[in-house]
């Protein structure tokens, strides 16, 4: 009998494995063929499961008939007609809701998962947590990246402690929108002037590890427009803001897309006003934008974008303590005396062209992308000092070549490729009389900026869990300044040639587990001078000033999704520079630069987002800095030990958001910035401060054709006192008290609604 149970036993087991089906295959994104990596593949009914790996493959041994794969944002996609043996290629579509809405903090891309350094993406439901004035919020969310706002004009955005020492401006951080550089040929930045409409997202890189644009040390950020996606249908929406202190905000845009998916024109008007909270504080923006890409054949795209944006900004400019304290309203007397402003006008073209040498669908990929661009830029502004006139060409080109294997991996991915810009910069003062009207020359300079890029980047799996990253970029700057006004016996005219920079990066990824990857980066990074910090007092051009440059070192551990609900990224880092260019203010209007020691930059930054449910997600942010001078005598001062002017040593940003599947969406947001020091002393410090923003909707879709979008929000729930921006090192000019203070807006709120439409069936 016990013979007869074993042989019983043995039948059953045989025929049950000989019914277990092996299959294996491979999940990807249909729109950009990346692998997904952690898509859970099981057997329905059944109980059997897997994830996919690195490389978005999986094995799996199931009895059921039919397959289910799913992955955080994707629609879920079931597999019935497979048998024993087969290897599958299952492409996953993005999830799309109400006036294309979905989660706002998203998960970690394919590509962000697979690269060892501290990149992340900044979705465009992230940049709507907000009132879209300003970019500054999104950007303030991002581990390491602290961004000052005095003004809607009036800008600073520093990336681990790099550019803080700007003046009044964004420097040593670089900026492009799609391939077109924001940044000026003397590492000069301005990206407030564009509006938050025309971005699709946002990628930011911290510190020296954007080889291949520019190895600046603070990092790179780069603004995406509208993705040219597959399911991509022709629309027209509205949007109308109103709120607190006179502001307006509308947007106007049409997205036509052909039939055949081959072309897709985009046109976008927006108009931006507010009173301001500042006596001299009003502001007027509006800007008319239109890109496209065109298909020829499978092989070739075209591309094209025009911007063109007026602006006329009146400038409260920062205050003194004292002011800053008992009426934060009030400008700065001498700004509001003569009422200045600035008024500029830019106009931005580019053109770009894509031609696939080889193109194998989910395989191999040789291509050539070739984008040409063009800007022009006027300013005309009255300062209590003087009249300032800028006239701004650029024009340039850049060009890569890039070779990808997306189905065998262990063959390494390249990139070769060279930028080059050139920018003529104009620029005159004028004596201001007692109307604020153009009065005696006192200056006039032409500059011409120019630099080249060279860089090559190469990506290679050793195995299936462990991946190399190296690239390098090879920088040559130099400046010409012809001073055409000869009145006052003074010439500075002269050309200021560095010495070539060669700038390696090297990452090492390795997945511990399917969703757990670990990563080190080294790389080296420079920043130039502008052309006025090579000056010396007298106005002749100083040729022993050098370039910041510096090492930088990271480890970091990133997670996607853990047990489908947790996302966690930690970064440590140090970094340290050289040949600090400081910028001495001579004069209210004059700073001379100079190259004065050496800081060190340590820091850890950390990022955790928890998924209750699939409508609620909890997330927090903290960068805890230790930015210190580590050799830094200025004239008879020696900063040396004192920590980092103008940087928090903490900062935090935590929030809930709540996204329904009926419409209803609602983002609580936090954030903390810790006491800091205005000056190299550290004798006087800002106040540590805490804001809280709600934004509240609705969306809803009308019939098969509109959608609509209702919004209401407020800023500052509990009213906080803070400085939004700071003047660092500020002087006191005739005995005047140093005016360190930009105020920030005490509560205030806003509304509005968007409506669009879609064409065709």
């Amino acid at each position: 009998m016990r013979t007869l149970s074993i042989l019983f036993l043995f039948a059953i087991s045989t025929f049950t494995l000989s019914a277990q089906i092996r299959v294996q295959g491979k999940v990807v994104d249909i729109d950009t063929g990346e692998p997904l990596t952690g898509a859970t593949v099981r057997g329905i009914g059944s109980g059997e499961g897997t994830y996919t790996d690195a490389y978005g493959k999986f094995n799996l041994r199931t009895y059921a008939e039919e397959i289910r794969v799913s992955f955080i944002g994707y629609k879920q996609h079931t597999i019935t007609n497979f048998e024993d043996g087969d290897n599958l290629l299952i492409k996953l579509s993005p999830l799309k809701t109400t006036l294309e809405t979905a989660v706002v903090t998203a998960r970690p891309s394919p590509v962000e998962m697979r690269t060892p350094a501290p990149m992340m993406k900044i979705p465009p439901q992230a940049l709507e947590r907000d009132n879209e004035t300003s970019i500054q919020p999104a950007l303030n969310r991002v581990t390491g990246v602290y961004m000052q706002s005095g003004a809607l004009n009036t800008n600073r955005i520093t990336i681990r402690g790099v550019g803080n020492r700007s003046p009044f401006a964004t420097a040593k951080i670089r900026a492009y929108l799609d391939d077109i550089p924001l940044t000026s040929g003397v590492g000069e930045t301005t990206i407030e002037d564009l509006d938050l409409s025309i971005i699709d997202e946002v990628t930011v890189w911290k510190g020296p590890t954007a080889s291949t644009y520019g190895a600046g040390l603070g990092g790179m950020i780069h603004l995406h427009t509208i993705k040219d996606r597959p399911d991509r249908q022709s629309t027209a929406s509205l949007t109308t803001t109103s709120g607190s202190y006179g502001l307006f905000r509308g947007v106007a845009d049409i997205d036509y897309v052909s039939p055949d998916k081959s072309a897709n024109l985009y046109l976008n008007y927006n108009r931006t006003h507010s009173d301001g909270y500042r006596e001299n504080n009003q502001y007027d923006r509006e800007a008319l934008t239109a890109y496209g890409r065109i298909r020829a054949g499978k092989r070739d795209v075209t591309s094209f974008i025009a911007n063109f944006t007026s602006l006329k900004a009146f400038i409260p400019s920062s205050i003194n303590r004292e002011d800053f304290e008992n009426n934060p309203r009030m400008a700065a007397p001498n700004w509001a005396a003569i009422e200045g402003f600035e008024d500029n006008n830019k106009v931005l073209v580019g053109l770009s062209h894509r031609h696939d040498f080889v193109r194998e669908p989910y395989g191999k990929t040789l291509s050539n992308v070739t984008s040409l661009f063009t800007t022009h830029q006027n300013n005309y502004e009255p300062r209590p000092f003087n009249i300032l006139r800028e006239d701004s060409r650029t024009v340039g080109f850049r060009s890569t070549l890039e070779y990808r294997n997306t189905y065998k991996r262990q063959r390494p991915n390249l990139t070769l490729g060279v930028e080059f810009f050139n920018e003529r910069y104009d620029w005159q003062t004028n004596e201001i009389d007692d109307n604020a009207q153009l009065d005696t020359l006192l200056s006039d300079n032409e500059e011409i900026r120019q630099y080249y890029n060279i860089f090559a980047e190469a990506n290679y799996d050793i195995t299936k869990s462990l991946f190399l990253t190296a690239g390098v970029n090879v920088n040559d700057t130099r400046y010409n300044l012809t001073d055409q006004y000869r009145q006052d016996g003074i010439n500075q005219s002269g050309t200021q040639d560095f010495d070539l920079v060669v700038s390696p990066r090297v990452g090492l990824g390795f997945y511990l587990m399917s969703r757990i990857m670990a990563f080190t980066t080294i790389s080296h990074g420079f920043s130039p001078p502008t052309l006025e910090e090579t000056l010396n007092p007298d106005g002749s051009l100083n040729k022993s000033i050098q370039p910041e440059k510096g090492w930088n070192y990271e480890l970091g551990l990133r997670t996607d999704y853990l047990l489908d609900r947790i996302t966690f990224e930690f970064t440590w880092y140090t970094m340290n520079i050289r040949d600090l260019l400081v910028a001495r203010r001579t004069a209210e209007d004059q700073f001379v630069g100079i190259n004065a020691g050496q800081t060190r930059h340590r820091g850890l930054e950390m990022l955790l987002r928890y998924r209750l449910n699939d409508y609620l997600e909890l997330w927090g942010s903290w960068t805890k800095a230790n930015y210190t001078f580590e050799d830094f005598v200025d004239g008879e001062d020696d900063f040396s030990g004192n920590q980092l002017t103008g940087q928090p040593p903490h900062h935090v940003n935590a929030g809930i958001d709540l996204n329904t599947e009926f419409g209803l969406y609602g983002y609580l947001t936090y954030e903390f910035v810790d006491a800091f020091p205005l000056n190299d002393a550290n004798t006087t410090f800002t106040d540590a401060y805490q804001v809280m923003n709600l934004r509240l909707g609705y969306r809803t879709d009308i019939g098969r054709r509109f959608g609509l979008d209702l919004y209401a929000g407020l800023n500052n729930l509990w009213d906080e006192k803070y400085a939004s921006m700071v003047q660092i090192n500020a002087a006191g000019f005739g005995g005047a008290a140093p005016r360190y203070f930009y105020p920030g807006l005490p509560i205030n709120g806003y509304g509005g609604a968007k409506l669009k439409y879609r064409f065709g069936k």
